[in-house]
């Protein structure tokens, strides 16, 4: 696996098949570590894929010195390659995948939580006068209901989009999925029920 300096892609291909230029920006990919600086500002001993070159970094996950050829950034972090193979090869999310699984979970909570609360407000007229409300809260109240399914199908929407992505934020869009669901669940029985009384 190989990165470019200049625009950080990392690409999978084997570097004959890939060139000595980056296809997205056309830089070299490859330069000679004898040509960079010699002296890094620490000393944290000979690279460990090139025993005679200094290193100008320590990889962030196992802890072994990288030289400026194998230095690699993942996740803003000094990693080495083999480590990057490792990453790659169990599939981890990247921090802005992870960013995005986590702002959808906690969106389609949001619109849980506001659908719900919609569903609440159209019950509250009518457990709050003892006569028949007027033909306006009862307008209202059918505004209400029939609102709070806009929140909830864009919750349902959010948490099966966090779903597919890779994270940590697997529970709480699991969560939003159910508490969406059973308030469109609940609703659309309110409906049945409704239907079949009249």
């Amino acid at each position: 696996m190989v990165e470019c300096p200049f625009c950080y892609r990392v690409f999978r291909e084997s570097p004959e098949k890939l060139g000595a230029r980056c296809p997205k920006c056309r830089m070299p990919l490859y330069e000679d570590p004898a040509r960079r600086k010699n002296t890094p500002e620490k000393d944290f001993g000979k690279c460990e894929q090139h025993p005679d070159v200094p290193s100008v970094a320590k990889c962030a996950r196992c802890a072994k010195p990288i030289c400026y050829s194998c230095r690699t950034r993942w996740q803003d972090e000094p990693v080495c390659p083999r480590c990057i193979d490792l990453a790659v090869l169990d599939d981890e999310p990247s921090p802005a995948e992870s960013q995005l699984q986590t702002k959808q979970a906690w969106f389609s909570v949001f619109f849980a939580a506001f659908a719900w609360l919609m569903l609440a407000l159209t019950l509250i007229p009518f457990s709050t006068f003892h006569q028949s409300p007027g033909r306006t809260v009862i307008f209202i109240a059918y505004f209400l209901f029939l609102g709070s399914f806009i929140p909830a199908m864009f919750g349902l929407g959010f948490a099966m989009a966090s779903l597919r992505l890779r994270g940590g934020s697997v529970r709480l869009a699991t969560t939003a999925l159910a508490v969406n669901g059973s308030q469109l669940s609940l609703a659309i029985a309110l409906i049945v029920i409704n239907l079949a009384h009249n």
